[in-house]
């Protein structure tokens, strides 16, 4: 069967310009660790160096109208607390690659480039209405595709130190149209401002892919270095400005570091110092829901807060963002009566007869372990399916021992009754509805 598969394989990639895969045995999970084969197939081109896997390759980015509505009303939890909210997102690694690329590596036109660049600049737009400063990195990144510091690594899924750099100037010229007088400097600097002082290397999360599933030596990738101190000595610490709060994914966080030096990109962009709580691994709100859950944000340590997401993180999952908002509204919190059935695996919430809820609260039994799956069934007869929980990545000191999520837009649906079941290991200590 195996080998079918392989001759398979090899007739679909026979269409268009085809480049020798590392290894046909990236195209099959069956032959993939467990964890790489989540993503499979993995399509490779040896000439290129490119790699990719399927979750890079999502077509649809724009949003549906409850995930719009949700960002929406997060951006307004920071209004209320007159801090801002910049969303930084890297775009797509397959559009930034090109139609050319892509089509060697998977064999043919089986991905849409345009098309994905279409909707994630549709989505772009939507986070902008929404209310947060967000710069379309697409353009940016689409300049570097040929040059010789790309934005891209070809075998690692994060972007490089130039891709971070330029992002985070983007980001300072973007913030400087939104709230010109919130730092004196920022957007001043342009790509050009940026000089070269040494090199980091890259090892490559593909890039490993290759060398254990394929047997096969894979070159180390390197990026430019650069010296990220203010020419003139811009930055004054004497005037006490407000400083910014980075809360972002791996590609702030590598190697549980700041490899790639974003928050240093940042605070060279901007004039002003950066604090990286950024997580490896936390998803896509493992940061920043720690940061509100902290208190930072209400007593509002930054003026601005920087949401780094990666582009595999889709806004139409709106799990997190009900659980992003049920942490920005968790003073709200007003436990309502109801019944709670515990089973042998799951546990029934039903609300009073003729109470309303906005959300519910979990509080699990162990903090390292909370992973929870929410049936939602509402008065219509009709159901929704929502996950409550953290990433293990996520530092035990960075959570709280409760989560909670909101049951906003849902339309005119009302909940009648809630089914939870842990999962991983997680134990329910205590639960409510509000």
């Amino acid at each position: 069967m195996k080998q079918l598969c392989y001759l398979m394989a090899s007739f679909l990639a026979a269409g268009a310009a085809q480049a020798a895969p590392y290894c046909e045995a990236l195209l099959d999970k069956d032959m993939l660790p467990k964890k790489i084969a989540k993503v499979a197939p993995v399509y490779s081109d040896a000439d290129s160096g490119w790699i990719f896997t399927q979750d890079q390759l999502k077509d649809r980015y724009d949003m549906k109208s409850t995930s719009r509505q949700l960002v929406q009303a997060i951006v307004a939890e920071f209004g209320k607390r007159d801090v801002h909210l910049a969303i930084l997102m890297a775009p797509p690694r397959p559009v930034i690659a090109g139609q050319q690329v892509l089509d060697a590596a998977m064999g043919g036109r089986q991905y849409d480039v345009a098309a994905a660049q279409v909707s994630f600049d549709a989505l772009i737009s939507e986070l902008a209405n929404a209310g947060a400063i967000v710069p379309n990195l697409s353009e940016e990144a689409l300049a570097h595709t040929n040059r010789q510091n790309p934005f891209y690594f070809r075998r690692d899924t994060h972007w490089t130190t130039t891709g971070a750099a330029i992002s985070a100037l983007a980001l300072a010229q973007a913030t400087n149209a939104a709230v010109p007088d919130l730092f004196p400097n920022d957007g001043k600097l342009a790509e050009q401002d940026l000089v070269i002082a040494g090199q980091i290397e890259e090892e490559g999360s593909l890039a490993d892919v290759v060398r254990t599933t394929c047997g096969t030596s894979v070159q180390v990738e390197t990026a430019a270095a650069f010296d990220l101190s203010r020419a003139g000595g811009l930055l004054d610490t004497s005037l006490q400005a407000p400083s910014i709060a980075l809360v972002g994914s791996s590609f702030s966080n590598r190697y549980k570091r700041d490899h790639y030096r974003v928050a240093d990109a940042l605070a060279f962009a901007f004039d002003r110092d950066v604090e990286n709580f950024s997580v490896s691994g936390g998803g896509p709100i493992g940061a920043i829901e720690a940061y509100v859950l902290s208190g930072a944000l209400d007593q509002k340590q930054h003026a601005l807060v920087v949401w780094e997401i990666p582009y595999t993180e889709s806004f139409n999952s709106p799990s997190f963002l009900r659980q992003l908002l049920g942490a920005l509204r968790r003073d709200e919190v007003d436990e309502k009566p109801a019944q709670v059935m515990i089973g042998a695996s799951s546990t029934t919430v039903r609300p009073a007869e003729g109470v309303s809820i906005s959300g519910i609260e979990v509080v699990a039994e162990d903090i390292g372990k909370q992973s929870f799956y929410m049936e939602v069934r509402f008065d219509n007869g009709s159901k929704s399916k929502v996950y409550l929980g953290r990433r293990s990545a996520v530092p035990v000191d960075m959570r709280a021992s409760n989560l909670l999520s909101n049951f906003s837009f849902f339309g005119d649906r009302q909940p009648v009754e809630i089914v939870v079941t842990p999962a991983k290991g997680a134990r329910i200590a205590q639960i409510s509805v509000y």
